[in-house]
């Protein structure tokens, strides 16, 4: 079965270079909304750790920077054609990432 394209209740934006430096380049966080938390949760994933905050005060000082990262990336049509157009670039026998 081909993958496919599109998934309704995923949505991909790329933060391009030329949005130069963000509060977001200091690691990876995800915004965790689970059902036996009131606020939410923060998940910090660090090279040798990772961390879950909770703190109201934590949660909506990372929901903020969400926001603004979200501000700052190419809105996702836009984001389809950078990634599309960054993939027709690469050679047809280019290796991935990661592999021989």
């Amino acid at each position: 079965m081909p993958p496919r394209r599109e998934e309704p209740y995923i949505i991909v934006q790329v933060l391009p270079y030329t949005a130069g430096a963000h509060p977001g380049i200091s690691g990876q966080f995800s915004l965790l909304d689970l059902p036996d938390t009131a606020t939410g949760t923060v998940y910090l994933e660090r090279f040798t750790s990772d961390l879950y905050q909770e703190k109201r005060s934590d949660v909506r000082r990372y929901s903020a920077l969400f926001n603004h990262l979200q501000t700052q990336a190419l809105y996702p049509e836009a984001t389809r054609c950078f990634i599309t157009g960054a993939a027709q670039e690469l050679p047809a026998e280019a290796p991935m990432p990661g592999r021989p």
